[in-house]
């Protein structure tokens, strides 16, 4: 699917430049600022269409890469770090994939992924090798145990079977968290229950809430369409696909800091809408006093600091 346009992408006329750039004897002052922000030429401008495409296209790949590289190494990174690392990745293996090789892109773009991010995972991993086998070996002893038990093991099952007792269980360092089961029993006769049963639902909402939510998610999206075209691409990018800044600025060419700032301007633009569509939503008389503060209690992705 993105051979032809990965081999036609990389082709240019640079005859064509000379010309442009020889035929006028006259020099025309162009100020700094212009120069170090040319203007792109419909090559690159379809060249930035495809890749876009082509990381939408792969996210959920990356993502998935990125959740069984989390599974294997716990605590090395979190998955928005894995994503951005299997992003770029994406992005070099775009450059760099040759066409009349016997490779499929999808299959030379899942190794660069996840390359680039076990590359990440050791540029991070200060764990010493030693602690690392260690924290491989409980992973494991606990995958195994949930498995053939249907429950999350105890202390005593796990120093069991890695061949210790729970006081040398205890005191290895790679022991960062604590087993809970959610189906163990609180309290006491009529009063007990298991912490599943009271635990809410991550997604739990109210009917007001839900349909306040769907409310402000459809001005939410219609002051996005307002913005101009980067900015507006910035922002679904970072927010609704998962991209972080690192891996919008390769996606751009730009540094993080650049992509920041345009960020920034992006949501400057945006508060104005959205606190008058606020206001008027915490001055609705159908809206619950409970609410009235709150209008919104989705969980929503934060900015970044820059």
């Amino acid at each position: 699917m993105y051979r032809h346009r990965v081999s036609g992408l990389k082709s240019s006329n640079p005859s064509s430049t000379k010309s442009a750039t020889t035929s006028s004897p006259r020099s025309t002052k162009v100020s700094p600022r212009r120069q170090a922000l040319p203007a792109k030429s419909a090559g690159e401008a379809q060249l930035t269409t495809d890749l876009e495409k082509v990381v939408r296209d792969f996210l959920p790949l990356i993502r998935r890469i990125a959740l069984e590289l989390a599974w294997r190494n716990p605590g090395a990174l979190d998955i928005e770090d894995l994503t951005s690392a299997g992003t770029i990745g994406l992005l070099a293996a775009f450059s760099r994939y040759d066409a009349s090789r016997d490779t499929t892109f999808r299959t030379y773009a899942e190794y660069r992924i996840r390359g680039a991010m076990l590359d990440e995972i050791r540029a991070m991993d200060w764990v010493p090798r030693s602690v690392r086998t260690q924290m491989d070996k409980l992973q494991q002893a606990v995958s195994e145990l949930t498995r053939t038990k249907g429950r999350a093991p105890d202390f005593s099952e796990i120093a069991e079977m890695l061949g210790m007792n729970v006081d040398e269980l205890a005191d290895l360092p790679c022991r960062e968290a604590t087993l809970v089961s959610l189906d163990e029993w609180v309290g006491e006769g009529e009063h007990a229950c298991t912490l599943k049963e009271i635990l809410p639902a991550a997604d739990q909402q109210n009917p007001f809430e839900r349909c306040l939510s769907h409310q402000l998610g459809k001005a939410l999206h219609a002051a996005i369409d307002r913005l101009p075209e980067r900015q507006r691409r910035i922002i679904r990018l970072y927010y609704f696909s998962g991209l972080t800044m690192k891996a919008i600025g390769a996606l751009y060419g730009l540094t993080e800091s650049g992509v920041c700032r345009i960020h920034a301007d992006a949501l400057t633009k945006l508060r104005s809408d959205l606190e008058a569509i606020a206001r008027e939503l915490r001055d609705s008389p159908s809206m619950p006093p409970s609410q009235k503060r709150h209008p919104s209690r989705t969980r929503e992705r934060k900015p970044p600091r820059c």
